[in-house]
Parts: structure tokens; C-alpha cells; sequence
């Protein structure tokens, strides 16, 4: 028995993680990058789409994946930044994706709590 758990457990950690690589847009592409923690290419081209397309329906996401990509990079105030701009453009979103813990986060990693 204890023999099959550590095989499950090894093959649930062989198991590629979830993924939206394929995708052919511009953000798609960009959180891909991201998935692949290749935090530099994500943050270009999330960058990208967040300066070219600011009434595009995919910004707010894409502003969300910069944050988040800056604060990976240990971006804490331009990640804070975001995340405030987030807010003023769309409330509902900055809440149901835990943008204010996020925020919080940011704060207390650059010593502003």
C-alpha cells in the first residue's frame, strides 16, 4: 500500500502543470510566457497590451498578470501601482480577484505596512 502512494504521489509530480500555451493572441501568448515563469517576455507583453489597448476587454486581465508578473520580479511599488489602477477602472474585477490582498501583500514586502 505505501508503495502505490509514493507512485501516485511521483506520477501526479511528473504530470505537466495546466497550461494555456497555443493560444494565438497577444494575451495569450504573454500568459503563457508567464506560466512558463518567464517573467521578462510576460511582462513585455502584458506591458504591450496594457499601453496599446486600454478599452480592450483583456487590459484589466492583462494589468492584473503585469502585477502580478512585477511582483515576481520583486516590483512591489509599480506592482501597487497597478493594482490601485485596477481598482479605479474596475471595482467588481479588483474584488473578485483578491486585488486588495494582493495590494497588501505588495505593501508589506516593500516595508509600507
Amino acid at each position: 500500500m505505501r508503495i502505490a502512494v509514493i507512485l501516485a504521489l511521483l506520477a501526479l509530480a511528473a504530470a505537466p502543470p495546466p497550461t494555456t500555451c497555443g493560444q494565438r493572441d497577444d494575451y495569450g501568448v504573454a500568459l503563457c510566457a508567464y506560466q512558463r515563469r518567464d517573467f521578462a517576455e510576460a511582462e513585455a507583453r502584458f506591458r504591450a497590451i496594457v499601453e496599446k489597448n486600454a478599452d480592450a476587454p483583456e487590459t484589466v486581465r492583462a494589468m492584473y498578470f503585469l502585477a502580478r508578473t512585477e511582483m515576481k520580479r520583486g516590483r512591489f511599488d509599480e506592482a501597487s501601482t497597478l493594482f490601485i489602477r485596477i481598482y479605479a477602472l474596475d471595482a467588481p474585477f479588483y474584488r473578485a480577484w483578491s486585488c486588495d490582498y494582493l495590494l497588501g501583500e505588495c505593501r508589506k514586502a516593500a516595508g509600507k505596512e
